[in-house]
């Protein structure tokens, strides 16, 4: 009896220890695949008004934050010190701290704000990226954006650079248009006409020196006390670059004066050419901004997209009315301060605030240090230089559509160059020129009609402590009613009673040329050995196969495809056919399919659905019908699983 317990207890222990190993090994692998998404630490009012107060010396560790909040009035009403701090409710807090803390309000809020334009700015400063030899007509693109010269007690001045276009004018022909129309309306005004207030100017494009010839009553008197005798010459004499003091009018022309080896000449401000991105122009200087402070007056005074102060986040931010009034201003003034950045929502590419998400420990303490730092760019703000103007960490990403998401993605760590030519604004990446959305004509770019089919879906509910409600995220693939999904740079499992799939937006798509196609891949594919490439465009539902000649692929042919339904959509990214299947069959799904070639897992390109006796199910083509898999005609299933090796690349965008 004791033998049969003894034994009966061991076996016991034996179960229990094995039944113990195995829940241990099942949470440490449940660790693992979820611990890629981190819990996050959310902060509430009383903690952040700590935080806030106690790195902004407002208080000390000691000191109660509440108290100094209703002392300071800074408080939103019905504010919950325990619950957790929402983004509007932060904002509120802390752009009521900033107008009633004196040391605060000099510093990130300026005494007084001018708009320029970027012709005023080289012209007070000397720099940026307009200057006297880029033409007229690309100069008067460069009108879309809209300097705001901000003016802080202490005397210092920064100058902000947004995109902010004419309602009426988007090209070069628009703005000619519109110069020409102004001039026919006001021929008065068509000459040289300079800012009184310019006093010096570089000019190197004026090569030809009129010598005074006499003391003509057009001149100005006060001139002729300082003229050299030497002066005095019947021949043009060519220069180099000079600086012109002193302009003046005579006979309807622009003239200067200058001292040049010790010597006083005078030159006459005229039409010039010019080459710019390998093309020549003639320049008008009546017709140019530049020149004639009349024309750009009338461009300055025409109606943008949207105002140039704070408020032009209404016209951006897609979810600002539906915050809550007390709190609008609050976030408008920090969106424009660069102490606020909203979020592109991948669904729709329109930006958003969130103002009822919660902030994390994370998100207070980068909030604080943009504060501390104040060297912050509003997400809409361009970085200047001489030669370029440079969006900083692509916050402007809406103007970037015309990107490969891909390329994005890359962007994000460098510091990119734009330029601007006659059909727009582009930016340079990797050798290749792409055109920003809001300036590409119509017969533009092939980049921008080239974007990858993503399927997205809304959470219904918290999935347990990683992703919140009502969040977009990708949908990857599905099995079993369970989808793999990204969120935050991270992949995870879901099943799929906690998501709602979002539907597609109808984009008519034109089909892809021969030329654009070969233009397209050869520019995205280097070095790559694989001689037959497989472009799974799922936007159009095509597959362009294409074959290595003479180090180029070239398309061989086009093929029309269906793809994963919504809520089973087909698996996205760059791989390596595995292994090639002549016909299978699936018993679950009553169906099968032939000549299939394997490229990652179960996802395969195959042949249309047959049934057990190889005839035909559904015939159907170009439509989202399958399971995951990438459907063709038979006999383009056949052609491509006789034709196509094993290791090829296939690349389902």
């Amino acid at each position: 009896m004791k033998e049969n317990l003894l034994n009966f207890s061991k076996n016991t222990y034996s179960k229990l220890i094995v039944l113990m190993l195995c829940c241990l090994f099942t949470i440490f692998n449940s660790t693992i695949s979820q611990g890629a998404v981190p819990k996050v630490k959310y902060v509430t009012a009383e903690e952040f008004v700590q935080k806030v107060f106690v790195a902004l010396k407002i208080i000390n560790h000691s000191q109660d934050p509440l108290s100094k909040a209703k002392l300071l009035k800074v408080l939103p009403a019905n504010l919950n010190k325990k619950s957790i701090i929402t983004k509007a409710q932060a904002s509120y807090i802390l752009w009521h701290t900033i107008q009633n803390l004196e040391s605060l309000k000099q510093k990130l809020l300026p005494a007084k704000t001018n708009i320029l334009s970027c012709w005023d700015y080289y012209r007070q400063t000397g720099k940026g990226f307009i200057t006297k030899k880029i033409p007229t007509e690309i100069a008067l693109l460069y009108y879309n954006f809209v300097v705001i010269e901000k003016i802080y007690k202490d005397g210092h001045k920064k100058y902000v650079f947004v995109w902010n276009p004419y309602t009426k004018a988007r090209t070069q022909d628009d703005y000619m248009k519109l110069v020409r129309d102004f001039i026919n309306k006001n021929p008065q005004k068509y000459k040289v006409a300079l800012r009184e207030n310019t006093k010096t100017l570089s000019v190197d494009y004026i090569k030809k020196v009129f010598p005074i010839i006499d003391k003509s009553n057009n001149l100005p008197s006060t001139i002729f006390n300082k003229v050299y005798q030497s002066v005095y010459q019947n021949t043009y004499q060519d220069t180099e670059n000079v600086v012109l003091n002193q302009l003046y009018t005579a006979n309807d022309q622009v003239y200067c004066y200058f001292l040049e080896d010790k010597i006083l000449k005078v030159a006459k401000i005229q039409n010039f050419k010019t080459s710019f991105l390998g093309k020549e122009y003639n320049v008008n200087v009546k017709l140019d901004p530049r020149w004639n402070k009349f024309i750009e007056d009338y461009i300055m005074s025409l109606k943008r997209d949207f105002p140039v102060n704070h408020e032009r986040f209404k016209y951006i931010v897609a979810d600002i009315f539906s915050t809550p009034v007390s709190f609008q201003e609050s976030i408008l003034r920090l969106l424009d301060l660069g102490l606020l950045t909203p979020e592109i929502n991948p669904y729709d590419q329109r930006f958003y605030i969130y103002p009822n998400k919660r902030l994390s420990s994370t998100e207070v303490n980068e909030i604080i240090n943009r504060i501390s730092k104040n060297e912050n760019l509003s997400f809409d703000e361009f970085k200047v230089d001489n030669k370029f103007f440079r969006i900083d960490n692509l916050r402007f990403l809406k103007m970037l559509k015309s990107l490969p998401l891909k390329t994005q993605s890359k962007l994000k760590f460098t510091s990119n160059q734009f330029g601007i030519d006659e059909f727009g604004i582009y930016i340079i990446v990797e050798g290749t020129k792409y055109y920003l959305a809001e300036t590409l004509p119509k017969d533009g770019n092939i980049f921008y009609y080239i974007k990858p089919y993503i399927t997205y879906a809304k959470t219904k509910l918290q999935y347990k402590n990683l992703i919140p409600k009502d969040q977009i995220i990708e949908v990857l693939s599905e099995v079993d009613g369970i989808c793999l999904v990204k969120y935050r740079n991270s992949k995870l499992w879901v099943p799929s009673r906690y998501l709602t799939i979002l539907p597609q937006r109808k984009v008519f798509l034109n089909p892809l040329t021969k030329e654009e196609v070969e233009k397209f891949m050869n520019s995205r594919v280097k070095n790559e050995k694989s001689n037959y490439f497989i472009w799974v465009d799922l936007a159009r539902l095509s597959i362009y196969l294409m074959k290595k000649e003479n180090n180029a692929y070239v398309l061989i042919r086009t093929i029309d495809c269906s793809a994963g339904a919504e809520y089973t959509p087909t698996l996205r990214g760059y791989f390596k056919s595995k292994a090639k299947v002549y016909k299978f069959y699936n018993t679950r799904y009553r169906a099968g399919a032939m000549y299939g070639l394997v490229y990652s897992g179960n996802y395969m390109i195959h042949s249309v659905p047959i049934d057990q006796k190889d005839e035909i199910i559904n015939n159907s083509i170009i439509q989202r019908i399958s399971h995951g898999c990438i459907r063709v005609s038979l006999s383009d299933a056949k052609y491509i699983y006789r034709n196509v090796p094993t290791g090829s690349i296939v690349w389902v965008n």
